[in-house]
Order: structure tokens, then C-alpha cells, then sequence
């Protein structure tokens, strides 16, 4: 998930030089960068939990599951993102430390600042992946999966589950996922910040092109 910033045409080169200098993490995306927003506990809980249970579910396989702190890169375009939990299975991946290229199954968790740009631009993005079979969209406020599968055909088709007794069929993958997996143990919604924590107001821009 990530939030627009400035927009300032760049290379990838640059755009590297300058996330190094920054205290954010960014995405890169069509020449421009994306700050990434901070994430609730909730949001992270259950990329916690989809990530855990992917990871056993692999377990003894080629597969490698990996969350937000690992960039993916788009190669054909130089775009870069930090998914909240994607999985890849390559030779030349586990070849990589800093970057991955070769995603089969991508998940994010929805926010509400972040959702349309997700299942936007950066959906669209990711579609562009030759090897991806699988995009998932977790909710926030309830236990629901949207699951997006690429047929042999090159088409992409919506299944879900809903409810945390319900459980996932992943028809690109041999199994499925329980949702009771994916949404269990989340802090309390009634938790609230006694004051939100905003970014900088006066955040330093991507250099111009």
C-alpha cells in the first residue's frame, strides 16, 4: 500500500539515491515515488497471520513467503513494491537478497486511504507479472478474502470467502486457507490513539527529472 507523493518524473537510479537518504519507505511506480503509509496493528496482524499461514502451508517446497520489508520489482518497467505478503518460487529469487522478481502469489490488506490505489494502478501492475497466478485483497473490518485467479486463458477470476469459519480455495495452488488462520488473535477494535501520528508536513520531494 502506498500514498502519492510529489509527483517528480525520475529514473530508477535516482529514485534509488534518494529512498536511501530517506527515513520512509517508497515505492516507485511509472517514474513517480509513493511513500508508504504506516500501517495499523490490525493491518499488520493479519499480514502477520497470512504470511504465517502461507509459510506453513509451503512448508518443504521451493516456495518462499515474504512480507513488506522486501522489495518486488517489476522488471519490464522498473517499477518497485513493498506488497504486504507475496510468495515466489524461482531459482533466480532465491538467487536475490534485496529484490524479488518473480511473484506467483501476491496478498495485500485493504486501508481505507490506500484501497483504491491498490485495487487500481498497482493491480494493474502486478498483472503484469508473466508468473503471477494469485492476487489477494484482505479486509480490514471483517474476515473477508477476495481472491483473484489467472486462468490458462490469461483472464482473472474473483472468488471469495467470508466469515472466520470459512475457508479459501486457492484454485492456482493445491490448498486452501482457513480465514480463521488469517484473522485470528487481532488486537482489539476498540482500541483508539490518543493522537494520530501524521507524517512530516513538509516532506522532502523526489528530485526532478
Amino acid at each position: 500500500m502506498g500514498l502519492p507523493a510529489q509527483k517528480h518524473k525520475m529514473t530508477l537510479e535516482d529514485f534509488l539515491a534518494w529512498e536511501a537518504e530517506q527515513p520512509e519507505r517508497w515505492e516507485f511506480f511509472n517514474g513517480e515515488a509513493f511513500m508508504m503509509a504506516g500501517g495499523s496493528d490490525v493491518h499488520n496482524a493479519i499480514s502477520l497471520n497470512t504470511a504465517f499461514a502461507l509459510r506453513q502451508t509451503l512448508r518443504g517446497t521451493r516456495c518462499n513467503v515474504f512480507m513488506s520489508d522486501v522489495r518486488l520489482r517489476l522488471a519490464e518497467s522498473d517499477d518497485l513494491f513493498y506488497p504486504d505478503v507475496f510468495v515466489t518460487c524461482s531459482d533466480a529469487d532465491r538467487a536475490r537478497r534485496q529484490v524479488k522478481e518473480d511473484p506467483v502469489l501476491i496478498a495485500e490488506v485493504l486501508s481505507p486511504s490506500t484501497e483504491a490505489h491498490d485495487r487500481g494502478d498497482k493491480f494493474a501492475a502486478y498483472r503484469r507479472f508473466a508468473g503471477l497466478k494469485t492476487v489477494l485483497f484482505l479486509s480490514q473490518d471483517r474476515a473477508h478474502v477476495e481472491c483473484f485467479t489467472r486462468g490458462d486463458d490469461g483472464r482473472w477470476v474473483l472468488s471469495e470467502a467470508s466469515g472466520e469459519t470459512a475457508r479459501l480455495a486457492l484454485p492456482a495452488f493445491d490448498f486452501e486457507l482457513a480465514l480463521a488462520d488469517l484473522y485470528r488473535d487481532l488486537p482489539d477494535a476498540e482500541a483508539t490513539d490518543p493522537a494520530p501520528i501524521l507524517p512530516p508536513s513538509t516532506p522532502r520531494p523526489p528530485p526532478a527529472a
